[in-house]
């Protein structure tokens, strides 16, 4: 599964809990069985270039990318969690390209985190679940409560991660994606269209808009993903600094912290 099926996969899904407008959207936070931040000492994170992508939702439903939004976007995310990194007493660092062999090795664990968050997506987030990777749990504050399964994160990049945090000196990876489209006049008019029709019995939802994204981090020392959270309909418009701002709060939602550390929630 590579980024273009992940990304397909992920905006297909947003549409369809649009269009699902009973039920809830999409989202949810998972972090790896016993996994905890050091208590003290460095903590270095480093950021593979945000995968950002901001544009317009023609009345067809086609995306049409906006190359000036995007970079907007892109660097206002940063800046956010650059700001949300001192929150955790975190370093963290951005890094675009790597050069020679190691160019090399981030290539193929990009494409590497990329199948994964496709399957963390699939098999936790939609439920789709695996035999092989869920737990038997007891809500202990239910009296006579039965055991029931839960997915578990048990997803791993392998140990060759550890030639990314030799090339970066991270102890950590993160990466992010995040894709929202705008409707434009057009898809306005045929959205306001429908909902018209609704009233006189004959009802075409036409979602305007497409807002997802998700986020995961990475042992390095490991290779295993510790934590990964996604959302189908976010917030925030990351063109606008205060939009930024919620975005990150959103995508940072469950992050793991270490003792001590609270972060404030997203606002608005």
């Amino acid at each position: 599964m590579n980024l273009k099926t992940v990304r397909a996969g992920v905006i297909a899904l947003a549409g369809a809990s649009m269009l699902a407008f009973a039920a809830p959207a999409m989202a949810g936070d998972t972090t790896r069985d016993g996994f905890a931040f050091p208590a003290d000492g460095s903590m270095k994170i480093v950021v593979f270039r945000p995968d950002v992508s901001v544009g317009t939702q023609k009345a067809g439903g086609i995306v049409e990318p906006n190359a000036d939004w995007t970079e907007t976007a892109r660097a206002n995310i940063q800046a956010k969690l650059t700001e949300r990194a001192k929150l955790l007493n975190a370093q963290l660092q951005f890094v675009d390209e790597l050069e020679g062999e190691n160019a090399e090795v981030l290539t193929e664990y990009r494409a590497l985190f990329e199948a994964v968050s496709g399957a963390i997506f699939t098999h936790v987030t939609i439920g789709d679940k695996l035999a092989t990777k869920q737990k038997l749990v007891t809500d202990t504050t239910v009296p006579g409560a039965r055991p029931r399964k839960v997915s578990t994160l048990d997803w791993t990049l392998g140990p060759g991660a550890a030639k990314l945090k030799e090339a970066t000196g991270a102890d950590y990876a993160m990466f992010v994606f995040t894709n929202d489209a705008y409707g434009d006049a057009g898809r306005k008019a045929a959205q306001a269209a429908g909902m018209l029709g609704c009233l006189i019995g004959v009802c075409v939802m036409v979602p305007s808009g497409i807002h997802v994204g998700y986020a995961g981090l990475v042992d390095l020392s490991t290779g295993d993903v510790v934590w990964f959270n996604t959302d189908l309909a976010m917030g925030g418009d990351p063109r606008e600094v205060d939009g930024a701002e919620k975005r990150v709060g959103q995508l940072m939602d469950g992050f793991p912290l270490r003792a001590g550390v609270v972060l404030p929630k997203a606002p608005g």
